[in-house]
């Protein structure tokens, strides 16, 4: 199984990479919740994920692969492919393949086709047809991103704020997900929050709080085998299901 992609790590990168364009140079954009972490210096931002939630039903998509290989320990070497694209991370299928068969990653020749392949586990397999079906389960979720405005300056944090809530939904970050690669996009943002926050030495800091809304299309790969063909035959009723 792979997944889900964008994973949470991704999500937070390509939104913090969007933040660093339009906040104040200097601004630290970091994430929440570490242990043993002191506040950085001046100000800065932290990111959090407080929720998510499904904004439709799953899409399911089915991708079958046929190809002609051998395997010698932990390279497989394809010649053929008869339809279909090897990826990184699907299962390889076939008789005398070791079941839980893993692409790990592509060595050389054209992508996703033919060239060698390391795979996991190490085997020897003759070269022979063998398969890599996959289905793909998309869930559209509403990733919601708590950003926490922290600023010695209560003007500071404010303007940070309303520059966030702003920009997040208008084309600029609609524009900048969607170069990032990102299958998604950004929602909008809940108008900012003041909420004081009191530091290691319980003194009051400035911080504004914004929920950001994000979808995020995440996807799970598992394996699937597929039938090659359907052997029909006629079966007599009364001798193969007798009164």
């Amino acid at each position: 199984m792979s997944g889900p992609v964008p994973s949470q790590s991704g999500i937070q990168t390509v939104l913090r990479g969007f933040l660093l364009q339009y906040l104040p140079a200097g601004v630290e954009v970091i994430s929440a919740q570490d242990n043993r972490v002191p506040e950085p210096a001046g100000d800065f931002v932290t990111m959090t994920v407080s929720r998510r939630g499904r904004l439709s039903t799953n899409v399911d998509t089915y991708q079958d692969c046929a190809f002609e290989a051998s395997i010698a320990d932990a390279v497989m070497t394809v010649t053929q492919v008869s339809f279909g694209a090897l990826l990184v991370g699907a299962s390889v299928f076939g008789t005398p393949v070791t079941a839980g068969t893993v692409i790990s990653e592509q060595t050389g020749g054209m992508p996703s086709g033919v060239g060698t392949y390391t795979i996991t586990p190490a085997q020897t397999v003759p070269a022979q047809i063998l398969s890599s079906g996959a289905e793909t389960i998309v869930q559209p979720t509403d990733v919601v991103i708590q950003l926490d405005v922290h600023s010695a300056s209560d003007g500071s944090a404010s303007d940070m704020a309303q520059t966030i809530a702003t920009l997040i939904r208008d084309e600029r970050a609609t524009r900048y997900f969607a170069d990032a690669g990102m299958d998604g996009a950004p929602l909008y943002a809940d108008d900012p929050k003041q909420v004081p926050f009191f530091n290691g030495e319980q003194q009051y800091e400035t911080r504004y709080v914004v929920d950001v809304h994000l979808q995020a299309n995440q996807a799970i790969g598992l394996p699937q085998q597929f039938a090659d063909q359907a052997v029909i035959d006629v079966a007599n009723v009364e001798t193969t299901f007798p009164a």
